[in-house]
């Protein structure tokens, strides 16, 4: 593990940095007392010969001293990245998470096996669908233009088929998720999630808490679906407000530790938008992801 490689070399450079010192501090003081000599009666006196075995050890102790210190000095860190457009696979027993850059309107060669997730506010009065700025509306208005008008009633006929009722306010509870009937699955199955809160006077809100609530409820929902494949943005990061970086951490995390309770998921996709690499390569928790 990354983080405890870090914690013993910096434990490591705690214990060699005094070391460091007494093998100069000593080859110096061995240097000085080359050219000195003692007695009771005159004390401390210089000589004219040298103690030659006296300065050889010095200047040896001197030169141990000042290669350990170069030796265990930290090399400054590149900045390291992740080829998202070549794609980046984490492997976990029969799950496999591939990140990899794209659009989610735009995935091809899906199966009868797999799923698209989309996302949506805990109203699930979505006005984004018809917006091709978000995951949702990119989705629509590419593949099913013509069911953007209805998608709001046809959410609550599902929802309420389901037996799902609001909790307060007509909020559904965050991660609330469903599936969207077969005239959809062209030939993937459609899931939407709600990844995010819609609150007056706050507005559109995601949460570390919210992603895996949404990525328990997406698994739960598929374990009877025979679904084994997953496409799926990273929610949360656009309105949601959570950094990318953090959004796509707790993600990986989340999709790593609910696939041990269902295990019909053997790959899971995560589409990165092309825009969002810079940041991504740039957030403080790429150091995170790159240890996965």
């Amino acid at each position: 593990m990354k983080w405890l490689k870090d914690m013993l070399s910096d434990a490591k450079a705690v214990l060699l940095a005094p070391f460091t010192n007494i093998l100069c501090g000593g080859g110096i003081l061995l240097l000085f007392g080359s050219f000195v000599d003692y007695n009771k009666v005159n004390g401390l006196s210089l000589q004219g010969n040298v103690h030659w075995t006296m300065l050889a050890s010095g200047l040896a102790l001197v030169g141990a001293g000042g290669v350990l210190f170069f030796l265990t000095q930290k090399m400054p860190e590149t900045h390291s990245t992740l080829d998202y457009v070549k794609g980046v696979a984490i492997k976990r027993g029969e799950l496999t998470i591939f990140i990899k850059t794209g659009e989610i309107q735009a995935i091809q060669e899906t199966t009868r096996n797999s799923a698209i997730v989309l996302p949506a506010n805990t109203t699930f009065v979505d006005d984004c669908a018809a917006d091709r700025r978000t995951a949702m509306g990119a989705f629509f208005t590419e593949r099913f233009p013509e069911e953007i008008g209805g998608l709001p009633a046809l959410l609550k006929e599902v929802l309420d088929g389901k037996g799902i009722r609001p909790v307060e306010g007509g909020q559904y509870a965050p991660g609330t998720t469903v599936l969207l009937p077969d005239r959809f699955a062209k030939p993937a199955r459609v899931v939407v999630t709600a990844s995010t809160t819609r609150t007056p006077g706050v507005g559109i809100v995601s949460t570390p808490h919210i992603i895996c609530n949404y990525v328990e409820e997406i698994l739960r929902i598929t374990a009877d679906q025979r679904v084994d494949t997953i496409h799926v943005p990273i929610l949360g990061s656009g309105h949601g407000g959570v950094e990318r970086g953090m959004a796509l951490m707790f993600l990986l995390l989340a999709m790593l530790h609910f696939s041990k309770l269902y295990h019909h998921i053997h790959k899971v996709h995560i589409v990165v938008h092309p825009k969002d690499v810079n940041g991504l390569n740039e957030s403080k928790e790429l150091r995170q992801i790159l240890a996965l």
